[in-house]
């Protein structure tokens, strides 16, 4: 008879939530992102994050640490399910923290938009795209960090 476990792993954020330092989420501008999301399959069938959200949060020193401890850096990052499952972030994030951010749906081929957004700003962006076999999902989260320019779309990939 073999048991097998996982253990979380627990990451400490260092200080708290400033939610001054993420208004700027909410600020209108004249900048925009638009983008694609997708993973690519071992057999090289392409999914998408269709229907699901893609996240815009601020970049400030709270969301840093969160991203560090996720996926490793604050730049380009790929996370999968099982690494996700087995990370504990402590203390938990506030609610403040989620409301503190914007939300878009991919469309069927992964594409998302945000507009109005303001200029000169770092933003980090999050999806989730999954697929299964026998209910067993694949796939994982995905983050990157952009920057806004002064009246200009910023074109986007994530994988």
């Amino acid at each position: 008879m073999f048991l097998t476990g996982c253990f979380a792993t627990t990451y400490e954020v260092k200080g708290s939530f400033d939610m001054k330092a993420a208004s700027y989420v909410n600020e209108k501008g004249n900048s925009s992102i638009k983008g694609q999301a997708f993973m690519r399959q071992k057999g090289g069938t392409v999914v998408t994050c269709a229907g699901q959200n893609i996240n815009l949060f601020a970049v400030t020193e709270y969301s840093s640490q969160r991203m560090v401890i996720l996926y490793k850096n604050t730049e380009k990052g790929y996370l999968d399910f099982i690494g996700r499952s087995i990370i504990k972030i402590s203390p938990e994030a506030p609610d403040e923290y989620f409301s503190a951010k914007k939300t878009a749906i991919c469309d069927a081929q992964g594409n998302f938009k945000f507009k109005n957004l303001p200029a000169n700003k770092e933003f980090f962006l999050t999806t989730k795209i999954s697929w299964g076999v026998d209910y067993i999902p694949e796939g994982g989260y995905l983050m990157l960090k952009v920057k806004t320019l002064p009246n200009e779309t910023l074109e986007v990939i994530l994988n």
